[in-house]
């Protein structure tokens, strides 16, 4: 699934436009399907004003949180592994505009109707607690206990949130901030 995050600046108001998330494809086996809940989140029009005065940080803004739900169906039951395939802003998100970030994380997964933890493969042998947040270069199966869940049906909840530094909301002009990247759901 390819996930863009877009954004647009105009001068006048120094207004914050649309960040979208734009077309999902499913990247998964060929004996499994995924796909996102939404093709398009829209966190409409602020001006830099509204949004600097609800932010508890002076330094960065976040957009907003907005959820949405990825379901991968495989033809039969299977181990199933996530990841994000994106560029990476730092150790705990991913690039939006240019030196900005927006994080993944996973709120709620089950695993055919029951609940599982996601977990990172490398970390699963330490059996250090899993991190919510989907980080750059991770792999989260499906764990059931100590060792990997199979099933059919895995539906995850995420969240995605935005953030730009304070200095990105002052614009002369209009600006588009983006973000990308590609889910990806791979059978073990």
């Amino acid at each position: 699934m390819i996930t863009t995050i877009r954004g647009t600046a105009l001068a006048a108001l120094a207004t914050l436009g649309v960040l979208a998330t734009t077309p999902v494809h499913a990247q998964a086996s060929a004996r499994c399907d995924a796909q996102l809940s939404e093709s398009l989140v829209d966190y409409g029009r602020t001006t830099r004003a509204q949004l600097m005065e609800r932010q508890p940080d002076p330094a960065r803004a976040s957009l907003g949180k907005r959820r949405v739900t990825l379901t991968a169906v495989c033809v039969e039951r299977t181990a199933m592994t996530l990841s994000f395939q994106g560029a990476a802003a730092d150790d705990a998100g991913f690039r939006f505009a240019r030196n900005d970030r927006f994080t993944l994380r996973i709120l709620d997964a089950q695993l055919d109707g029951k609940p599982v933890r996601l977990a990172a493969s490398q970390v699963d042998a330490t059996g250090v607690a899993p991190s919510p947040v989907l980080r750059p270069g991770d792999r989260m199966s499906a764990m059931d206990g100590a060792g990997l869940a199979q099933g059919q049906r895995l539906t995850v909840q995420l969240e995605i949130e935005p953030f730009v530094g304070a200095a990105a909301t002052r614009v002369a002009g209009e600006s588009t901030w983006e973000g990308a990247g590609r889910f990806e759901v791979l059978r073990r």
